[in-house]
């Protein structure tokens, strides 16, 4: 049986080398080896910049690639933040909820977009009625920032238990330079926290309308 072409797109073999370089991560921490876990993940992390750019430049866009995109970044935030969860027990809570609106407010506003026959939920700025998101899906660099400042507060997090373990100090100017790092990422973190629950929102208001508008319509036909 012959192989779907799309499967072989350039940004694909991308995606599925960064699924495989998160498993060896997860894989490597199992074992006991942080200083391989944190660079496997990173170099995934990285990666993410270049299957975009490779879709644009082989003119290789699908949206089998956009799913294998959103599901490598997915599982990957997942995965380490119950790796967190297992080093940093006291936020169990936090890192489940983190998990937890991830996941919820990206596939909201899939769903949303599928509905409203959008080609990507990055044209979310054309329905959405937060200034915060539309400044988000509509400017990369603002979003790039957001999604860096995410992955260094979780990876900040994780070099810092192995460098200093899992107390800060209460004073402040023994704190170290992971910590003192965690502390200059922690704004974006929560800033990107915020864009998630506004996604979540908005996604949920979307689709509630539709679900009004098609019961209204279905009332008039009877």
């Amino acid at each position: 049986m012959e192989i779907n072409r799309v499967f072989l797109y350039v940004p694909n073999l991308i995606g599925y080398g960064r699924l495989l370089l998160y498993l060896a991560s997860f894989i490597s921490h199992s074992l006991g080896s942080w200083q391989l876990c944190i660079s496997f993940y990173a170099i995934a992390f990285i990666l993410d910049e270049f299957d975009g750019r490779a879709a644009r430049a082989y003119n290789q866009s699908s949206n089998f690639g956009a799913a294998l995109d959103m599901t490598a970044d997915r599982a990957a935030t997942a995965g380490l933040c119950l790796i967190l969860a297992q080093l940093y027990p006291n936020y169990l809570l936090a890192f489940i909820l983190a998990i937890a609106l991830d996941i919820t407010s990206h596939y909201y506003l899939i769903y949303a977009t599928g509905m409203l026959g959008k080609a990507s939920h990055k044209d979310s700025t054309e329905w959405s009625n937060s200034s915060l998101l539309k400044l988000y899906y509509g400017n990369k660099s603002f979003m790039d920032l957001l999604i860096l400042g995410n992955e260094l507060f979780y990876l900040l997090l994780y070099l810092s238990f192995y460098s200093v373990g899992s107390n800060f100090t209460l004073t402040i100017w023994k704190l170290s330079l992971w910590q003192w790092l965690i502390l200059v990422c922690l704004p974006i973190y929560l800033l990107k926290q915020i864009t998630n629950v506004l996604q979540l929102q908005n996604a949920a208001q979307e689709i509630a309308r539709i679900d009004l508008i098609e019961s209204s319509r279905n009332k008039s036909d009877e």
